[in-house]
């Protein structure tokens, strides 16, 4: 019993932390009490994740088959827990959530958060979809609350609408899954994979690829983005564009793992969703003013870098997409630090609002200087040797001509980046006061700032992790 709680303690730890949230918030506490509560939960769930990384057991704590902690899973949660407190940090002033919603926004991303730590370690069907939707319901409601009910209804009703589309997809594909293997068990599914792949089972995992494509904001599922991304409030918009993709980037990675023997068919459709999405949402970045629109836009391409990854089907390239989803979750993070501190009279901060950034706020000029730099690969930012890996891993697959569109991409999306910096570094100020920024902004800023440029100048132990995590995925 000791054993299997310590195998579950980073999801026991947020976990408790929202039931503890819940009781505070019921019981009359303000949104700062449930605030520090769920910052507790978060960091202790931080803290169980990096001490299982190093120290931790392996196995199976409830019935065998359905559910696993090894180091791929420790390896995600860690980035969740992470990706939590980040955001949490910048709750304190929740100007664009109504203030009814002030003190359940903690509650539902600790929930979020719980269901996304249960699909890093599901190795059966149904329990991924259950986890899937705990996630899913949790971020629906938290994307909702915006102070003006006309942009936060309407965002929440289309992450609702094209959300239940993708779960009844889901849920679709997983009976025909069944229907074609007789079992859930992810283990079976691969045993029946290898015997043949019968057209229903075939169906039934593509089905199952669409839902996830839609986390991750893949062409043709990326629909929700830019306009979830504008409506949403702007903590909310942090978490869905960081923690939550990064939950679908280990699922997506269990299912590549699963279908490695055989990949044949499925490349080709990855290196397809791969360019298209890379090169829409490049394109469609150039034309945006309003800064969360271009970070909506900057994130279909980049869904479309991990893709070059995912498609290469191998072990470098599922370390590749390890490393790269952990790295820019810390530089989108970074980033909506930036549109935190803008944004904090409720508006969405556009290009203009940049202007003289360097001498209003010079730390905050330097940490959207470091997240453009870390999203266009540029060094030392970690999302150079991100994508360095990526790319490699192409290139070791024979994919040259993917790996020439993406460098083509990549170079086409310096415009869209350096026009952020140059808004902030090079536009006169023109009367514009100091931003000044909050201890919560300061410290998720500099933890956030810190990690995109040691995974630039020091990658090789993150990158050892998700090696040997890609391994141990593939070896199974």
């Amino acid at each position: 019993m000791q054993h299997d709680l310590l195998l579950f303690l980073p999801e026991l730890a947020v976990l408790l932390g929202a039931l503890l949230v819940f009781v505070l918030s019921t019981g009359g506490c303000g949104a700062r009490a449930t605030r520090y509560a769920a910052l507790a939960g978060a960091l202790l769930a931080l803290a169980a994740a990096l001490f299982s990384l190093r120290y931790g057991p392996t196995g199976e704590p409830f019935w065998p088959g359905i559910y696993r902690v090894d180091l791929f899973s420790q390896l995600l949660k860690a980035g969740l827990a992470l990706g939590l407190v980040l955001t949490l940090l910048l709750t304190g002033e929740l100007a664009t959530v109504r203030p009814g919603g002030r003190i359940d926004l903690p509650f539902f991303l600790l929930l979020a958060t719980v269901g996304m730590m249960l699909l890093a370690s599901a190795t059966e069907l149904l329990t991924l979809y259950v986890a899937l939707e705990l996630s899913a319901y949790s971020l629906y409601a938290a994307v909702a609350l915006h102070r003006e009910e006309a942009p936060g209804d309407e965002s929440g009703v289309r992450y609702v609408l094209m959300g239940a589309a993708a779960s009844a997809v889901t849920l679709y594909g997983l009976s025909l899954v069944f229907g074609a293997v007789g079992s859930t068990y992810l283990a079976d599914v691969t045993a029946a994979l290898a015997g043949g792949r019968p057209l229903i089972l075939v169906v039934g995992l593509l089905l199952l690829l669409a839902a996830l494509f839609f986390k991750l904001a893949v062409f043709p599922f990326h629909f929700w983005a830019p306009d979830v991304y504008q409506g949403a409030p702007h903590q909310v918009v942090a978490f869905v564009a960081t923690a939550s993709k990064l939950g679908a980037v280990g699922v997506l990675a269990r299912v590549c793992a699963m279908l490695a023997a055989s990949p044949s068919g499925l490349i080709e459709i990855f290196l397809v969703l791969a360019v298209v999405s890379m090169t829409l949402g490049n394109l469609a970045a150039l034309a945006q003013t309003d800064l969360k629109r271009l970070l909506a836009y900057s994130a279909i391409a980049h869904a479309g870098y991990l893709l070059v990854g995912y498609g290469a089907f191998s072990a470098l390239g599922l370390a590749a997409v390890l490393f790269y989803g952990v790295v820019y979750l810390a530089t989108a993070l970074l980033g909506f630090v930036v549109v935190c501190a803008l944004g904090r009279d409720g508006s969405n901060p556009g290009l203009d609002a940049l202007a003289g950034l360097h001498q209003r706020s010079p730390a905050l000029a330097l940490m959207l200087l470091t997240a453009m730099f870390g999203l266009a690969g540029i060094p030392p930012a970690g999302g150079f040797v991100g994508k360095w890996f990526l790319f490699a891993a192409a290139l070791q697959r024979g994919q040259f001509e993917l790996v020439l569109i993406a460098a083509a991409n990549t170079t086409l999306a310096l415009y869209y980046y350096l026009r952020v910096v140059k808004a902030a570094y090079l536009a006169p100020a023109e009367g514009r006061g100091p931003v000044l920024l909050s201890g919560g902004e300061r410290v998720a800023g500099s933890l956030a700032l810190v990690l995109v440029l040691a995974a630039g100048i020091y990658p090789a132990p993150l990158f050892a992790l998700a090696q040997r995590a890609a391994q141990l995925l593939l070896a199974r």
